[in-house]
């Protein structure tokens, strides 16, 4: 899919304006705070995800307030042509075409990954970091994955009350072990793409790297066996931590190079690069599965890159054959092959 249109109106420091978009690679450049992760994350509501910072929905809202209200408008072209229509109010609703739209069914329609600077840490950091790339990607190639996720989550919580406060545990047991078997099918299927996917970032990744998703139980290879299994070997250190210490909230995205952790084995700019490929993998599973072109939303994805990593990342880019966003505060390269954009002060330029 292509985004060809966008507008805006009172969202967050953004100008109102009407702008056009060719397919290709986009360089949104400017200062700090000129309002570039504001167009991303424009981009990234109307493409049905929320707020890029964890904040509340009327926060996207304009603080100096606008008389008409805050409004979003995208049309997209591609495999099928569409536009889409946001108003954001105490929450958001959108519309395609004249017809209101759930985010779950919009976001298959045009399917978008995007990359912030703190995903470096999905290497380094903790499994929750590593996770979220998982249920990103879930999310786009099982529409029902969010709300099936959330429905885990409130039995989760139901479950380490009923060990805070001595209960009886075997409902909640219940109700999580569907629903945990249903996620790792998920999960593990999103993972074997995104390692199919690694083969095809061409230079960008180092030799040898490879993903596997390493499930918070034993292993079994039987789900529905794995879960009850592990349930009852973890009964005692349950009572003891208060917390339920079983399911998909325990898993982890394992990065190895060989038999190493690449956390351990690579520099700060090759993390970032393999950090990268991880996103584009995932790329390539929706191309795959769903028969559809991402839009990749890159905010400052060539910082702590050295200029050959900064070629190789331009490279793998043009590559795909997927529209991008990227911002920079920096000219990334004197031979970016895409249209340049000049971000102040809310306001757009091409150059």
């Amino acid at each position: 899919m292509n985004i060809t249109m966008t507008q805006w109106e009172g969202f967050r420091n953004l100008k109102p304006r009407r702008q056009e978009w060719t397919e290709g690679l986009h360089l949104l450049l400017g200062p700090n705070g000129s309002g570039k992760t504001n167009i991303l994350e424009a981009l990234h509501v109307m493409t049905g995800w929320g707020a890029l910072r964890g904040e509340r929905v009327p926060d996207l809202r304009d603080w100096r307030g606008s008389e008409r209200g805050t409004f979003l408008t995208g049309r997209f072209t591609g495999e099928e042509d569409l536009e889409i229509h946001v108003g954001i109010g105490p929450r958001i609703v959108m519309k395609k075409g004249d017809r209101a739209i759930r985010a779950s069914h919009l976001r298959p329609l045009v399917p978008s990954l995007i990359f912030l600077p703190g995903d470096l840490s999905m290497i380094e950091g903790s499994p929750s970091v590593r996770r979220r790339l998982l249920d990103r990607l879930c999310a786009l190639l099982f529409p029902v994955y969010a709300q099936r996720l959330h429905e885990y989550g409130r039995a989760l919580r139901q479950r380490n009350a009923s060990l805070k406060y001595g209960k009886n545990m075997t409902a909640t047991a219940r109700v999580m072990a569907p629903l945990a078997e249903w996620i790792w099918a998920c999960r593990l299927a999103a993972a074997d793409l995104i390692g199919n996917g690694l083969a095809e970032t061409g230079s960008l990744l180092p030799e040898g790297v490879s993903v596997a998703l390493k499930r918070g139980s034993l292993g079994l290879e039987d789900l529905h066996d794995d879960f009850w299994e592990s349930l009852k070997a973890s009964e005692k250190e349950e009572k003891g931590s208060g917390v339920c210490a079983v399911g998909p909230h325990r898993d982890d995205l394992e990065i190895r190079c060989g038999e190493r952790d690449v956390a351990r084995c690579f520099s700060r700019g090759y993390r970032r690069r393999i950090a990268v490929a991880l996103l584009l993998s995932s790329g390539r599973a929706v191309e795959r599965k769903m028969r559809k072109k991402p839009v990749l939303l890159l905010d400052e994805v060539t910082a702590e890159l050295d200029h050959e990593g900064r070629e190789r990342l331009i490279c793998a880019l043009l590559e795909t054959g997927w529209q991008v966003f990227a911002t920079t505060a920096e000219a990334c390269t004197p031979d970016w092959p895409g249209m340049t954009w000049n971000v102040c002060n809310g306001n757009v330029s091409g150059s």
